[in-house]
C-alpha cells in the first residue's frame, strides 16, 4: 500500500476491529496453544520465539492486531486485544510478552505524525518495538538529529522492523524538552547485543539494541512538546478509537492480560493432575480426596476469577474513552492504576499457591509449571506493575496531595 494511493479509512472512526475479527483472532490463539506449549523449551533455550513461532504470529496477525484499520491492522479494541493475550500466554508467556511488546509499541507509533506513520507504514504493516529507558542522546544537526545510546530489554527485538527508543536532547540551542523524547530507527541500523540472560521471559529475545551514531530525520523524533496523540491542524492518519487512547493506561492493563492468561494456564496443568496425583506423607491417594486442596483450588480459581472481572473493567474504561474521544481525569487514572495493582497481587497470590498444590517437583527445570511461574514473576516485576507505587499515586490523589510522585500522564 502506497502513501500516494492511501486513502482515509472512514470505515474505523467510530468502531474498533470489524465484525468476527476479534472472535476469529481468539479462536487461532486457542488453536495454537499447543504449538506454542511445544515450542516454548526451544524457545526459552534460544532465548527468543523460534523461527517456527515467529512465523506462526506474523502470518495469523497476531502482531498487527492494535493497528490501526488505515494501516492494514486488525484494529482490537482493548477487551478484545486482553482476550486473545490470555489465550497466547496459556500457550507461551513469552509469546504473548512478545506479542504485547510489538502490538502496543507498533501502537504507539501509529500516534505520530503524518510524516512519521507514511514511513513507518506507508509501504505496508510494519512492526515496532523498542525501549526507552536508560535514555540515549540526540544531538541536533542539519535535517535531523545525531543518535547514541543503548537500550537494554528490547523485547521482540527479532520480530521488529523498527526500534523506538527514547532520547534526551542535547546542544540543542534553546531550552531542552523536558521527559524522554522518542526516536524512530530501522532495525538494520541498530547493533543488538546479546544481554538476556534471565530467570524468567527468556523465549523474548530481549536483548540490548544499540546506536552509534546514527543520522535520523527529524520527522521521526517525536518531542515532548507534541507527544503522541497529539493532532496537528489539517491531520490526515486519524480518527480512529485507538487514535484517542491514553498510551501508560493502555500499555499496562493490556500487559497484564498475558499474566492472567499464564496463570489461569497454571491452574489447568494442577486440575488436570489433582485426579492423579497422591499427597505423599498422607494417607490421600489423590489431591481430589482432600479438602484443603479442593479449598485451595477453589479459592486460587476465583481469585482468577476476579483478576479477570478487573482486568476486563480496566480494558473496558479504555474502550470507552477511545469511542467517546473524552480525556481520562487524574482521578480515573490514578484508580486504574491501583485496580492494576490488584490484578498483580492476585495473580501473584494465585501462582504461589498453584506452587505449593504442585508440589517441589513443579519446580523442576522439565515441568511446564516451572517455567510458568519464572514467566509471570518477571512479567509481574515490570515497573507499570509495582504495586506499593500504585496505591501510593492512588492514596495520594485521593487526599489531593500535590504534586504526586508521578506526573499524571505517566500513570
Amino acid at each position: 500500500m502506497s502513501v500516494t494511493a492511501l486513502k482515509l479509512n472512514t470505515e474505523d472512526r467510530d468502531s474498533f476491529a470489524k465484525p468476527g475479527v476479534a472472535d476469529a483472532l481468539v479462536a487461532k490463539a486457542r488453536e495454537l496453544k499447543s504449538f506454542f506449549q511445544a515450542e516454548a523449551p526451544k524457545g526459552e533455550k534460544l532465548r527468543a520465539p523460534t523461527p517456527e513461532a515467529d512465523k506462526a504470529m506474523k502470518e495469523n496477525g497476531l502482531l498487527t492486531m492494535l493497528m490501526p484499520r488505515r494501516w492494514g491492522g486488525a484494529g482490537l479494541s482493548m477487551t478484545d486485544f486482553a482476550r486473545v493475550q490470555i489465550e497466547l500466554a496459556k500457550g507461551d508467556p513469552s509469546i504473548s510478552w512478545v506479542a504485547q511488546i510489538v502490538n502496543g509499541t507498533t501502537w504507539v507509533a501509529s500516534l505520530t505524525s503524518d510524516a512519521t506513520q507514511e514511513t513507518l507504514f506507508g509501504a505496508g504493516p510494519k512492526l515496532v518495538c523498542g525501549a526507552y529507558n536508560p535514555p540515549g542522546t540526540g544531538r541536533k544537526v542539519d535535517g535531523g538529529y545525531i543518535i547514541n545510546g543503548a537500550w537494554p530489554y528490547t523485547s521482540g527485538s527479532r520480530q521488529a522492523d523498527w526500534a523506538q527508543c527514547g532520547v534526551l536532547l542535547e546542544n540543542t540551542g534553546g531550552p531542552v524538552v523536558p521527559g524522554i523524547n522518542m526516536v524512530y530507527i530501522p532495525f538494520s541500523e541498530i547493533e543488538m547485543r546479546d544481554t538476556w540472560f534471565m530467570n524468567g521471559m527468556q523465549g523474548t529475545g530481549s536483548d540490548t539494541s544499540v546506536a552509534k551514531d546514527v543520522f535520523v530525520p527529524d520527522h521521526l523524533m517525536v518531542t515532548m512538546d507534541k507527544p503522541f496523540g497529539h493532532v496537528e491542524p489539517g491531520k490526515r492518519h486519524t480518527g480512529a478509537p485507538s487514535d484517542r487512547l491514553p498510551v501508560v493506561p493502555t500499555v499496562r492493563a493490556t500487559g497484564l492480560a498475558q499474566l492472567v492468561g499464564a496463570a489461569e494456564a497454571m491452574l489447568e496443568i494442577v486440575e488436570a493432575d489433582s485426579p492423579k496425583k497422591p499427597i505423599i506423607t498422607t494417607t490421600y491417594k489423590t489431591r481430589t480426596e482432600s479438602g484443603a486442596m479442593m479449598y485451595e483450588i477453589g479459592r486460587i480459581a476465583a481469585s482468577l476469577d476476579t483478576a479477570k472481572l478487573l482486568l476486563f473493567s480496566a480494558t473496558g474504561l479504555l474502550d470507552e474513552v477511545a469511542l467517546s474521544g473524552r480525556a481520562l481525569a487524574d482521578g480515573e487514572r490514578a484508580k486504574h492504576k491501583a485496580q492494576c495493582a490488584q490484578i498483580v497481587e492476585l495473580v501473584h497470590g494465585a501462582i504461589e499457591g498453584l506452587m505449593f498444590i504442585a508440589g517441589s517437583s513443579a519446580f523442576s527445570l522439565t515441568n511446564p509449571l516451572s517455567r510458568y511461574w519464572r514467566d509471570v514473576h518477571v512479567g509481574l516485576r515490570h515497573i507499570t506493575n509495582i504495586p506499593m507505587l500504585s496505591y501510593e499515586i492512588y492514596g495520594r490523589d485521593r487526599l489531593g496531595l500535590k504534586p504526586n510522585i508521578s506526573p499524571s500522564g505517566a500513570y
